[in-house]
């Protein structure tokens, strides 16, 4: 008896290049009602705690937001334009875009690091260690649902890139406050919470600085190869 499904393997139908858009476009307005909920809900206790590195993970989330509405923008006139042949992803404004998330986020951290340096100088009296704990644990939840669902597609594709490592950066920024809110909690170690802020900080600028180079070359890369 010969086995026919075998062959079948063979005429698998490639993906086509229509639905990618709307897949892609999916992915990022499921991480961008994620992000923009949570970051809310992390401005208000990070208020209430007195903890910086929780308003400074707040305010990484709200340019994550940007990130992501600048993506979802570059992605949808990318699209638009029938013309271009170009890989998917690689549009000049989806590179374009990644540049510009790049750069945002270089911005945020070096905001970051300036208010660790003034937080380390003048530490607050008192940081509630526990709701910080709570929130920064239920951060890096909804930073790890939107990590898996970005992962996969953000290799081949700068625009995803960008909006990926925005995330990636907030993930390891949620760890850092998990860290100092332990700190805080068992050792009353209050400088810990600028410590983090400022660790955090050099490790966004360090997360974003290929994607610039990345974003540059091919942005140049555009006019030469006509």
């Amino acid at each position: 008896m010969h086995h026919h499904s075998a062959s079948c393997v063979h005429h698998t139908p490639p993906a086509s290049h229509s639905s990618q858009p709307a897949s892609k476009v999916r992915l990022l307005v499921t991480a961008l009602v994620l992000i923009c909920s949570f970051s809310l809900v992390e401005l208000a206790v990070g208020l209430s705690s007195h903890s910086l590195a929780l308003l400074a993970d707040s305010g990484h989330l709200a340019s994550d937001c940007f990130a992501l509405i600048l993506a979802l923008l570059a992605s949808w006139m990318a699209h638009r334009d029938k013309s271009s042949d170009v890989a998917p992803g690689n549009h000049w404004v989806e590179v374009l875009a990644a540049l510009v998330n790049g750069v945002g986020l270089v911005a945020i951290a070096l905001w970051i690091g300036w208010e660790a340096v003034e937080r380390l100088q003048s530490p607050p009296v008192e940081i509630l260690s526990l709701p910080m704990l709570a929130t920064a644990s239920v951060g890096l939840g909804v930073n790890s649902v939107n990590i898996f669902l970005l992962h996969k597609d953000s290799h081949d594709d700068l625009n995803l890139k960008g909006a990926f490592l925005h995330i990636l950066a907030d993930a390891a920024s949620s760890v850092g406050v998990i860290v100092a809110a332990i700190a805080v909690w068992a050792l009353n170690w209050m400088w810990a919470d600028g410590v983090i802020s400022l660790l955090v900080s050099g490790l966004i600028i360090i997360s974003a600085t290929p994607l610039i180079i990345q974003s540059l070359n091919a942005l140049f890369a555009k006019s030469p190869k006509e």
